[in-house]
């Protein structure tokens, strides 16, 4: 199941809403003044994750800070294809 629907579209918003030379902190801080929904439900998949997991298993997902650089790192790797 996808932690964030619709990923795609909430990047584009939040970029038009950044200067052309932000910085990932500038993304992360955005995304999550205009989703603030979507990073509370980003943070508690994480939480879970990390709270079911067996000793010595790794946790599938990135930390929430991660996860969404990365989501923002494909989407402009798609962009240049």
């Amino acid at each position: 199941m996808a932690v964030l629907h619709r990923k795609e579209d909430k990047i584009e918003v939040v970029l038009s809403k950044l200067p052309k030379d932000y910085t990932d902190k500038q993304f992360v801080d955005m995304f999550i003044q205009l989703y603030s929904k979507d990073w509370g439900k980003i943070k508690a998949n994480y939480i879970k994750q990390s709270q079911d997991k067996e000793p010595g298993t790794v946790i599938n997902m990135p930390k929430p800070e991660l996860y969404l650089k990365n989501i923002l790192a494909v989407y402009l790797e798609n962009l240049k294809k």
